[in-house]
């Protein structure tokens, strides 16, 4: 488990719980974002999580391949309906 930070809420996806102009707003995945090899993740958000970094605390639109990789890296329990 990674110590960089920390889990604070996972709640179900709501565009709502992100920013303008993100990713969740436009209901992709954020987590997994766009890159130049994959392009735009192409599973939709499953949760909104809201993480901790030093002086940092983004939500994270995020698919349930995404969650489950947050949930390893931060050791939090994911719910067994996206298990």
């Amino acid at each position: 488990m990674a110590s960089d930070g920390h889990v604070i809420w996972v709640k179900p996806f709501d565009p709502a719980n992100h920013g303008s102009d993100t990713a969740g707003r436009r209901g992709e995945c954020g987590w997994h974002g766009q890159t130049e090899k994959r392009g735009t993740c192409a599973d939709k958000p499953f949760a909104s999580v809201k993480l901790q970094y030093a002086g940092y605390a983004p939500v994270q639109s995020a698919c349930i391949r995404a969650l489950r990789e947050i949930s390893q890296r931060y050791g939090f329990p994911i719910p067994p309906e996206s298990a």
